[in-house]
This record gives C-alpha cells, structure tokens and sequence, in this order.
C-alpha cells in the first residue's frame, strides 16, 4: 500500500490527538466502551488467523483521503469490522503511548 504523505500527517495527527483523549475518528463513546469493555486475549486476537483481516481493514481506513472518509468508512463497516478496527487502533495508540514514555536510566 502506497500512502500520499497528507495520508500519513492526517493518521499520525489523529493518533496524536487519540493519545490526548480526542477521538475524532469515532462519534459513538458509548459504542467505544462497550468494545474497549470487553477483555480479548491479545495473542489471540492479533494471531495469524486474524492479521490479514487486520491489515486489510487498517490499511483501507488509512488510505482514505481525508476524516470524513475515514469516519464514512468506519461507519459503513459491519459490527465485527468495526470491533476488530476499533481494538487495532486502540491496540497502536496503547504501544505508542507506552514507547513514549518509556524513561531510559
């Protein structure tokens, strides 16, 4: 997948501002948390069976032009879809904010 550079600003301004708590990807909080509420064994969940759904999905949310694409795009998926998309971005956004605050001694 080849992404435009403004394709790769708008993702990582996203996860910048999701990292502070603002999730302009996804309108519905309640939906979020009734997600994020339920526990997935991690190894499972990213296994070999799911990853290349994962990428697929992951890959088609970023390549979309702009936020109302990406926001049409996830409204338009399917509700297991729109969980696994869901636990992958929070997935990113968690191991990003745990790299960066790793404190070197």
């Amino acid at each position: 997948m080849k992404l435009e550079k403004k394709q790769i600003k708008e993702i990582e301004f996203l996860f910048k501002q999701s990292v502070q708590g603002i999730h302009f990807l996804f309108d519905d909080t309640k939906k979020l948390s009734d997600i994020l509420s339920t526990p997935t064994q991690e190894k499972s969940f990213f296994d070999s069976k799911n990853m290349n759904k994962i990428q697929k999905l992951f890959s088609s949310l970023v390549s979309k032009k702009n936020l109302t694409e990406k926001q049409i795009y996830l409204s338009n998926l399917n509700p297991e879809n729109f969980e696994i998309l869901v636990r992958t971005y929070f997935h990113i956004l968690e191991n990003t904010v745990l790299n960066e605050n790793k404190t070197i001694h």
